[in-house]
């Protein structure tokens, strides 16, 4: 059964309401805080080497993915996932900090390739729905016309 357009055309709006931009952008940074503490709390149990890698890699590739619900520009959801980068990268380094924990760099890559993937992912999301959906920019296309 197909969605009514006047819920999808009510739930587009929604998406570009600052107030739900700003509620998703302060999500995203909670997120990060919880990541924070998932990755620097001490775990006496190490499981087999590199066992994580999907895990890190779905991890940061979700949270760059997670930018285009706040992000709806192309430059800016590259900054914020070299931020990504940047910071799982640093997460990783403070590891060497913690009990049980090290720093392991196909970790890094895992989680810098996730962040890429999840950027492209975001990537085609914004062209293809958001960035045609935007009422300031149809509003601009029809002035052009």
């Amino acid at each position: 059964m197909p969605v009514p357009q006047t819920l999808t055309s009510d739930l587009m709006a929604r998406l570009f309401d600052p107030r739900t931009r700003r509620m998703f952008a302060a999500l995203w940074a909670l997120a990060w805080l919880g990541i924070a503490a998932l990755l620097l709390s001490p775990l006496p149990a190490a499981g087999p080497t590199h066992s994580d890698l999907l895990a890190h890699f779905l991890l940061f590739g979700g949270m760059a993915f997670a930018t285009v619900s706040f992000s709806h520009r192309a430059g800016q959801l590259a900054g914020l996932t070299l931020a990504t980068i940047a910071a799982a990268t640093a997460l990783e380094f403070a590891q060497w900090l913690v009990p049980y924990r090290t720093f392991d760099l196909t970790d890094a890559v895992a989680n810098a390739l996730g962040a890429t993937s999840g950027y492209a992912l975001a990537l085609v999301v914004l062209l293809l729905w958001i960035r045609p959906a935007d009422p300031a920019l149809r509003a601009r296309r029809l002035a052009r016309i």
